[in-house]
Formats: structure tokens, sequence, C-alpha cells
């Protein structure tokens, strides 16, 4: 008797395409936030309890991983090789880096 999931082509295909669709609606939220700190000039970002410094992480992230999202959809290539996880390991809190 098994213990767990039994592996199976069909629960193959189902985690395939539940990554590649979670990996693709990151970078979708990942645009609206950019979006949104692009526009956002940073007086509103104090205003609402962010300082200097946390204003300077949060865009530098979302810059870094709007980055990556071009370069995803071929938009916009990679001219070196570059560590993304820098400042977005800021944000996530407990995790591996």
């Amino acid at each position: 008797m098994s213990v767990g999931f039994a592996t199976s082509k069909a629960e193959i295909d189902a985690r395939a395409g539940e990554i590649a669709r979670s990996f693709q609606a990151a970078f979708d939220n990942v645009a609206t936030m950019q979006g949104f700190l692009a526009r956002t000039v940073d007086q509103d970002l104090l205003s609402l309890g962010f300082t200097p410094d946390d204003i300077a992480t949060l865009k530098t992230a979302f810059s870094d991983l709007s980055l990556l999202g071009r370069i995803w959809a071929g938009v916009e290539p990679l001219p070196e090789a570059k560590d993304f996880r820098v400042f977005v390991a800021r944000l996530w809190g407990v995790g591996a880096y």
C-alpha cells in the first residue's frame, strides 16, 4: 500500500499545467503592481507609513520582477547575468535564498 498521491500521467499533466498557469499569473500580478508603483509618487507611499528605504526596496524589487517578466515574454533581452532575487528576497520573508 502506498502512502500519499500515486504518480500518474494525469497527475503530472495537471501539476505541470498548474505550475505554468501560476507562473503566468504571477507575471500578470507583477505587471499590475509595477504599474501601480510606477504611477505612485513616493510621497503617497510615505503618507501610508512606508519609509524611504521601504519604498526603494519595493520599487526596486518590482522593477526587477517586471524586467524578468519582459525577458520571459521575449520583449527584452537580458544583456548580462542578473540575480533577480536580491531585492525580491527582502519582500518574501520566510523562505530559502
